[in-house]
């Protein structure tokens, strides 16, 4: 089945490309190999980052126009450590199913934490500088 599925593709593929002449073919290629500007770094260090959940924070209130200004505030959750299904994280230990924030602690992994809310999860990982496996042997003394 695999080699009939190869073989059909193969056919296809020779026939699509024969419709092309050559100078259409380095045509492409040339447009290929020409140089494309991106973003600067600039640029990107002026964004903020999409998957960071953002509270508001009153700032100031006028009482003459009964203007309120909020400001977007950056939480930050960082997973330390990870141990029997419990996450130590902003330096408390949580389980599955305990409250953090405005999430819920859904699952605990080997490597890292779900926490769910109603429009949307977030995954939290530890960083691979400081993943520190330690087996415990539990052996006879």
């Amino acid at each position: 089945m695999k080699k009939v599925l190869i073989l059909i593709t193969f056919g296809f593929t020779l026939l699509i490309s024969g419709s092309l002449s050559s100078t259409e073919i380095l045509n492409m290629v040339s447009k290929i190999k020409e140089e494309r500007v991106g973003i600067s770094l600039g640029k990107l260090e002026g964004t903020s980052n999409p998957f960071i959940l953002q509270k508001k924070k009153k700032v100031e209130e006028k009482q003459d126009d009964n203007v309120t200004i909020y400001v977007p505030v950056e939480v930050v959750y960082k997973v330390d450590a990870i141990l029997n299904h419990a996450a130590f994280i902003n330096k408390k230990w949580y389980r599955t199913g305990d409250r953090l924030g405005e999430y819920r602690v859904g699952y605990v992994s080997k490597y890292s934490v779900t926490l769910e809310k109603e429009n949307g999860n977030r995954v939290l990982k530890l960083e691979r500088k400081k993943k520190k496996f330690i087996k415990l042997n539990q052996g006879r003394r």
